[in-house]
């Protein structure tokens, strides 16, 4: 059995916020239902065969996000609580966390695993908190396997409308 640590290796942590600064004292107050939803994430994956993403370099997917964040500046903030204990997030810029790491196995073998548990590795198992002040509400990581890249974003429910606005925009809808 192949320990966990050397089927992803070579982690590497960025963080990726708005190409233009968010006026100061921005702040956003979830509703109550995002409030309800607070501990349910939102984990994707995609994968790309080798020449689907042969000219997708991480410089190409950054440059893409900072103008996102331009528009979903909210999501680069980070979460605060209110004098009567609400959270509350201060859009200031920290940026969504940006993880890129390496697999040894191929996309096949990896799906070949009959070991279900090793699923988590495909994507950022971070939780908000315990310290929410430190904690980005969007995580993105991309794992290189062997011949082929996979896309994993995790994110809040309460951003889940945004991550698809995000491939709206991407794709020139806007």
């Amino acid at each position: 059995m192949v320990l966990e640590e050397t089927l992803v290796h070579d982690l590497r942590l960025s963080s990726v916020g708005p190409g233009q600064a968010t006026e100061s004292d921005v702040f956003h107050y979830p509703a109550a239902m995002d409030l309800a939803m607070k501990l349910h994430y939102l984990r994707v994956v995609f994968f790309f065969h080798s020449e689907a993403a042969q000219d997708l370099t991480i410089m190409k997917i950054k440059d893409a996000m900072f103008t996102w964040f331009n528009y979903y500046f909210i999501t680069c903030g980070r979460f605060r609580r209110s004098d009567s204990g609400r959270p509350f997030i201060k859009c200031n810029d920290c940026g969504a966390r940006f993880i890129e790491a390496n697999c040894s196995k191929t996309l096949d073998e990896w799906l070949a695993t009959k070991d279900s548990s090793l699923h988590k590795l495909l994507s950022s198992n971070q939780v908000i908190g315990p310290e929410l002040s430190f904690s980005p509400p969007v995580l993105l990581q991309v794992l290189h396997f062997p011949f082929i890249v996979s896309f994993a974003s995790h994110n809040l429910l309460i951003f889940n409308a945004n991550h698809f606005s995000f491939i709206h925009l991407k794709m020139g809808n806007d």
